[in-house]
């Protein structure tokens, strides 16, 4: 199992969730920020300003420490959270991008197509639903395939010989058993 080295599979989802997470963390620190102030409105603190002993309004007296401590909280935490979700969301990015290029084959009709992902990938249970998807529409297929080989053959034999019409009418019963298992949106009588 190999390594993967880009991180940036799918760019536009990975750094709108990135992007968003540090602004989640913003808020939080100003939402927080907001209620300490709305908390001590009506306080008074005592401390030590430049080894002077002041008495001050609690807003007024933490106001800049706690600016710059929501600052480095914001900006330290949002970093580290963008680089973390970028490293772990290409785990969630690969399969997306497994996803689309796979389902683009199986549209066009390869349904020998499964999609495969790393071990360490997330969506692993959404890629067993899909490979079991196309398996069964494999067999299906298959079937009809079989079901239409086996009209070619009849029709293609002396028409005199007994029983070709009959097995024409089973055929056409079992295919029409196995296209009618499958629900449309267009076709006779839709």
């Amino acid at each position: 199992m190999t390594m993967r080295k880009n991180y940036f599979i799918k760019k536009g989802f990975q750094f709108n969730f990135a992007l968003k997470f540090a602004i989640l963390i913003a808020f939080e620190a100003l939402l927080i920020a907001v209620l300490l102030m709305q908390v001590s409105g009506n306080t008074l603190t005592t401390g030590y300003a430049n080894s002077i002993l002041t008495i001050e309004r609690t807003q007024n007296f933490f106001f800049m420490p706690l600016v710059l401590i929501i600052l480095i909280s914001v900006i330290g935490i949002g970093l580290a959270g963008m680089i973390v979700f970028i490293l772990l969301s290409h785990k969630i990015a690969g399969p997306l991008y497994r996803f689309e290029k796979d389902l683009v084959d199986i549209g066009y009709g390869d349904l020998t197509k499964r999609i495969s992902l790393r071990k360490t990938d997330q969506l692993t249970e959404l890629k067993e639903s899909l490979n079991s998807l196309v398996k069964t529409f494999d067999v299906r297929v298959g079937k009809i395939k079989s079901i239409l080989a086996e009209l070619k053959d009849l029709t293609s034999k002396n028409e005199n010989e007994q029983g070709v019409t009959a097995r024409i009418k089973v055929a056409l019963k079992k295919l029409e058993e196995e296209v009618d298992r499958f629900k449309v949106t267009s076709g006779p009588g839709e």
